[in-house]
C-alpha cells in the first residue's frame, strides 16, 4: 500500500462509486458530493480500513453491504446523523479526514486498495520484524544441532564398526553435550 495518493485518484475514484453503488442513506451522497466539489477536502481525505483514534472518519456503506448505512467519528463522538456530519465539514474543511467504505466486492476492487492507507506503525513493524528473526534464529539454530547430533550418531556408529573405543566415549561425550543443549 502507498502512503500519499493524489486528490486526483481520490476524486477519480469517488467518482465512480457514486456511479456504481447505491447508497443506504442519500444524504451520504450530497456529503461526498460536497468532498468531490472541494479540492482542499480531498487533499486531506484518507480511506482506511480502521478508524483512527484522533481525526473524523465517516463510515460509508453502499445497499449491498450488512454494514450500517453511515457512521460518523469525531472527538470520541459517535453520530449517525449525515447533516451534522456536513456541517461539521463545511465548518472545518482544513481537518484530517477520514472515510471507510463497505461495498460488494471492496477486498478484491484493487482501485479501492490502492487508496487505503496502510495504519501498520513502523515501530510495531520493526519488533514485529525482530520477533520474526529471533525465532528464524531458533529454527535455524535447532536444525543445525539436529544435523550436528545426525552426524555424530553416524560417526558413533563408524567407530563402534572399526572398535575404536577411545573415539567412541569421546563421541558419546559430545552427544550427551548436545542432548542437553537440544532441551534448552
Amino acid at each position: 500500500m502507498r502512503n500519499w495518493v493524489s486528490a486526483v485518484e481520490k476524486s477519480s475514484f469517488l467518482k465512480w462509486f457514486l456511479e456504481q453503488h447505491q447508497l443506504k442513506h442519500k444524504d451520504v451522497r450530497m456529503l461526498l458530493e460536497h468532498i468531490l466539489k472541494n479540492h482542499h477536502i480531498l487533499e486531506n481525505l484518507s480511506f482506511v480500513e480502521t478508524v483512527p483514534k484522533k481525526g473524523r472518519t465517516f463510515i460509508i456503506s453502499s445497499m449491498h453491504s450488512d454494514k450500517s448505512g453511515f457512521v460518523y467519528y469525531y472527538n470520541n463522538r459517535k453520530s449517525e446523523d449525515v447533516s451534522k456530519a456536513l456541517g461539521d465539514l463545511m465548518s472545518n474543511p482544513a481537518d484530517k479526514t477520514y472515510v471507510k467504505l463497505h461495498f460488494y466486492g471492496k477486498q478484491s476492487n484493487h482501485r479501492y486498495l490502492n487508496l487505503v492507507e496502510s495504519q501498520t506503525n513502523t515501530f510495531v513493524q520493526h519488533k514485529q520484524f525482530k520477533e520474526y528473526e529471533k525465532e528464524t534464529n531458533m529454527i535455524i539454530e535447532k536444525a543445525l544441532l539436529d544435523q550436528e547430533i545426525e552426524k555424530i550418531r553416524t560417526l558413533i556408529d563408524d567407530a563402534l564398526d572399526q572398535n575404536d573405543k577411545p573415539l567412541f566415549n569421546k563421541l558419546v561425550e559430545r552427544l550427551q553435550e548436545l542432548k542437553s543443549m537440544q532441551e534448552l
